[in-house]
This record gives C-alpha cells, structure tokens and sequence, in this order.
C-alpha cells in the first residue's frame, strides 16, 4: 500500500465515522452497532487492563458503549470521538474498581498453563505477573500506565482523556513504572522491558 492509498484509507475512515455518528445521533442503532464493532476492542482491553478482570472488563465496556449512546446528543466534537470514547470507558472501569470492597484482593484472571511446551507456560506466567502488578497499582496510575503503554496514547491525549495536566500524567506514569519495575524485578530485563513504551 502506498503512502496515497493510506491518506485516502484514513480520509475514508473519518468521513465514514462522522456519518456512523450523524445517523447514530438521530437514534439510527444499526450506524452505532458500526460504531461498537469499531471500537469494542479497544475499550475491552483498556476496561481489561483496568479493572484485571475479563468479567468486570466486559460489564465495564458494555456501560461504556450504553454511556456513550445516551451521551452522543451532547457530544460536540470538541475532541475526537475516539478520545471522548477511550474516557467513557476509563470511567466505566474505575467505577467498577470503586464498587470493590475496601479490602478486597484485586482480582486478576488465571492464565491456563499448558504443559507444552515450556517456554509457552513461562511466556503466560510472565503475562499473569505482569497484569497482576498493573492490577495492583493506583487506580490513577494503572490508568495512565494502561493508556500511555497498552493502549499507545499520547501524553497530550492522556491528558484531554483524564482531563488532568500534563504534567499530572507525567508524574503518574513516573510512579507507576518504578512501581512495575521493583514489582518485575525479577522478571527483569525482559519482562520490564516490555512492558511499557518510551516516553
């Protein structure tokens, strides 16, 4: 695919969007199903990442997706309707995390280990220790580590989706990977390595 092909793909892409958005205002459910199968994986993996759990992660992206259907009339483009969606979707999660008790353990989803080969088992143990060490970070740091290193945003994105400053993001992901790196330390450089980006 060519560099023109690509521009045009993404021109289509937007123009589509806003017309799925259009319809859907005017209650058209067929354009928001578009909409959801656009971005359900998306706010399925940030919900999962937040909340540590498949369950709670889809309850979460379900009340999203309904969120932001009965909030589409008030949406005004200010920002883009994927950054407006990412933040239904923290919100969603982080309420779900709220409603655990107090001193509940976090929950966080057992991987299968399989028996063969090895280096699967020890690839899935890696990935439970991770999520599990995410799982239990801060809800505001986990969910400035989710979107910056899982879900790829900007610090700027970031920032309009928490509606925080910059610099609050900057602290927060701070926190949150030398957070990650003594709880990983062991699994380390591997392990730490990967799971985040640069700045």
């Amino acid at each position: 695919m060519n560099r023109g092909q690509t521009i045009r793909g993404t021109v289509e892409a937007v123009v589509d969007e806003a017309v799925l958005l259009a319809h859907s205002r005017r209650g058209d459910a067929s354009a928001y199903d578009r909409l959801v199968a656009a971005y359900q994986d998306r706010v399925y993996q940030a919900a999962y990442r937040i909340t540590g759990h498949r369950e709670d992660a889809w309850d979460a992206a379900q009340e999203a997706f309904l969120r932001a259907f009965k909030g589409l009339r008030a949406f005004r483009g200010e920002a883009s309707f994927s950054t407006w969606m990412t933040r239904i979707a923290v919100n969603a999660a982080l309420d779900v995390v709220r409603r655990r008790p107090p001193h509940a353990p976090v929950p966080a989803d057992v991987i299968p280990a399989e028996s063969d080969p090895t280096d699967e088992v020890l690839r899935r143990d890696q990935q439970r220790r991770v999520q599990q060490a995410i799982a239990a970070l801060p809800a505001d740091q986990r969910t400035a580590v989710v979107l910056r290193d899982v879900q790829g945003l900007s610090y700027e994105a970031i920032a309009r989706v928490l509606r925080v400053p910059l610099g609050t993001v900057r602290s927060r992901l701070s926190r949150g990977r030398e957070s990650l790196r003594v709880a990983l330390a062991d699994l380390a450089p591997r392990a730490t390595q990967g799971s985040g980006r640069s700045p």
